[in-house]
């Protein structure tokens, strides 16, 4: 497989193992948490919104502080409240409060006088009540209540109780209880909220196909029959009346304050203190523990008949669209990191997140739920997944490189660059050893050789030189035809002080003596030299400058003279001082120097010559 094509299939499966990993992790109960609060963000970054067509009737702190009974024994009120309302023009009254007991031995008149106001009203206004699950059948005498069998047999009773999440938030409500056989669809139970929207718009909700219907619309619902709530805002959203404030308007006959408040709506009277009949909702994560932001269950109530009137109904997205959404945000994500550096992978990679949760944030505003938080898990997963790929594969390329400039130019200078993290044309003095290497006749040699043949010989020797001079803790420079040039320095890897000439001296021994097929020949020449970057910022070439690189080459060619193998100046002998065994060979003029130079070799590559000085290794002198 090509590399780019390689690259693409990596970077394909990061993602798509972002994907699986982010949609698996929503099957864990701390991300089913999470993503109920990330969804509770949508609601607080979206705002309240404007109602119409519900006004609440709040049970608030002044009203408990005006009504000197038990709220047991709130009949009239209750009455009062119902009347005024029919009076006033409301469409639908809904009575957010059930009655468990008569109260007629305790308050004589009291059922009948709620009772007689239910009647009276339902003409002009259907009236909704509370029940209990338990005693709503009202067949146990000691629990009849007489609004409780006027409603029940009116089918106006409904049930007031809230659906809550596994962190006790609201966040969805049951509509209807699930069909029966046997049971007419007039006879299924309800919610307050879908009871109020039926009386409202004069349709009956019913089951089609396995779906809900109101009307023409479908109210979209998961498997209990719960809809989720498009809360239009936070508590105290809904227009409210103090039912202190309502009662002493329509005791007073303020007829016109009354049809300001509840002409044409749903109204809905409740307890509205925040504090015997509240919840958390999605607006709650975001203001704080604190019951001024948990909102009152007649409110709740409220939020699921707006959202039912309104038909702005929440629903999740598809599968696919789901997985699609996914799937962009970790593709764009890897492509972001394999393909940008530093601030602009961080940059890019924010500008992903961002284009993902506005994204989702859209896609609620228009009624769909697309999880913002299986985003982000697939951002995060594909973060660290193309971090650790491009980690993987800028250490190879990194290792690659450096391989390459060692073998180019030289591990030392490899190590440099590494270190500095520059490239310059710069340069420096500094005192080595140089050591220049040939082989001997070698243009004969290749006339009756083939070109792969030689080529092949030819990188077997380079391979063996380049290996004694690295041992030796030398570097190779360059190659120069068929000839090496080696550069030993105080700087180099392992060494001592002043100890380049030695071991350049033994690295040439062991290069001329090795068993080849070609010929060794060998000179050096201690002193100093300008090392450094020579050229231009289109091409520059790493280098060693100076008569001391010429000095070595010179020597080494005189190998033929001399009939020898190595050579080595009066500089590098007096370096190595006795170090090694080595015989005087002489004087040399030499090109560009006034006085004669004189030269060395190593007495273990001479056989035993009358005449020719022998410098003792152990004594250091001339013998």
């Amino acid at each position: 497989m090509k590399p780019k094509w390689q690259r693409r299939t990596i970077c394909a499966g990061i993602a798509l193992g972002s994907v699986v990993a982010a949609l698996l992790l929503t099957r864990v109960a701390f991300f089913q948490n999470l993503n109920l609060k990330t969804q509770d963000a949508q609601f607080v970054l979206r705002g309240a919104v404007p109602t119409h067509d519900i006004v609440i009737i709040g049970i608030d702190e002044r009203t408990l502080d005006a009504f000197p009974e038990l709220e047991s024994f709130w009949h009239p009120y209750y009455a009062d409240a119902i009347r005024g309302a029919a009076r006033g023009g409301a469409k639908v009254f809904v009575l957010d409060h059930f009655f468990e007991v008569p109260v007629e031995k305790y308050e004589p008149g009291h059922d009948a006088l709620l009772a007689q106001a239910y009647v009276d009203a339902s003409p002009k206004m259907p009236v909704i009540t509370a029940f209990i699950a338990s005693s709503a059948d009202q067949k146990t005498a000691a629990f009849a209540v007489p609004l409780n069998m006027l409603s029940s047999t009116s089918g106006t009773a409904a049930y007031a109780n809230l659906t809550v999440d596994r962190d006790d938030f609201v966040r969805r409500q049951e509509l209807i209880e699930a069909p029966a056989p046997g049971v007419a669809n007039a006879d299924l139970k309800r919610s307050l909220a879908l009871r109020a929207a039926e009386k409202f718009l004069g349709k009956d909700a019913k089951f089609r196909d396995g779906k809900l219907y109101l009307g023409d619309r479908e109210i979209p619902t998961g498997d209990e029959r719960e809809m989720i709530i498009n809360f239009a805002g936070p508590a105290g959203t809904f227009p409210r009346v103090s039912l202190v404030d309502f009662i002493r308007a329509v005791r007073a006959g303020n007829q016109a304050q009354i049809e300001r408040w509840v002409k044409g709506k749903v109204v809905l009277l409740g307890p509205d203190d925040r504090a015997t009949d509240a919840h958390d909702t999605p607006f709650f994560t975001a203001f704080g523990l604190t019951d001024r932001w948990r909102t009152p269950g007649v409110e709740v109530h409220a939020n699921t008949l707006n959202t039912i009137l309104t038909g702005a109904f929440l629903k999740p997205v598809s599968e696919p669209v789901r997985i699609l959404a996914t799937v962009a945000t970790a593709a764009a994500t890897v492509a972001v990191v394999v393909s940008f550096t530093g601030g602009q992978m961080g940059l890019w990679s924010l500008v992903v997140l961002g284009l993902a949760l506005i994204g989702s944030q859209i896609a609620f505003r228009a009624g769909w739920l697309l999880s913002s938080m299986e985003l982000g898990l697939a951002f995060a997963w594909s973060l660290v997944g193309g971090v650790l790929y491009r980690s993987l594969t800028a250490e190879r390329k990194s290792s690659f490189f450096r391989k390459a400039v060692a073998l180019f130019v030289g591990e030392k200078v490899a190590h440099s660059l590494e270190k500095d993290e520059r490239i310059g044309l710069t340069g420096k003095r500094e005192t080595v050893t140089i050591l220049f290497s040939d082989i001997r006749d070698f243009t004969a040699f290749c006339e009756s050789k083939d070109a792969a043949e030689v080529v092949d010989l030819l990188n077997a020797y380079m391979a063996t030189m380049c290996a004694i001079i690295v041992r030796h803790g030398g570097h190779v420079n360059k190659f120069i035809g068929d000839g090496i040039l080696a550069v030993f320095s105080d700087e180099d890897t392992g060494a001592q002080a002043g100890d380049h000439a030695k071991r350049a001296v033994l690295c040439a021994i062991e290069m001329v003596q090795v068993p080849s097929q070609f010929s060794t020949g060998a000179g050096l020449h201690s002193g100093e030299v300008v090392i450094g970057n020579v050229g231009s910022s289109e091409k520059m070439e790493f280098t060693v400058l100076g008569d001391t690189v010429n000095l070595a080459s010179r020597l080494e060619s005189l190998n033929k003279e001399y009939r020898t193998k190595l050579l080595l100046s009066e500089a590098t002998f007096e370096m190595i001082d006795g170090a090694i065994d080595t015989l005087y060979l002489g004087t040399v003029s030499v090109r560009g120097k006034s006085a004669p130079m004189k030269i060395y070799t190593a007495a273990s590559l001479m056989p035993e010559t009358p005449g020719i000085a022998r410098h003792s290794a152990m004594a250091g002198k001339v013998s």
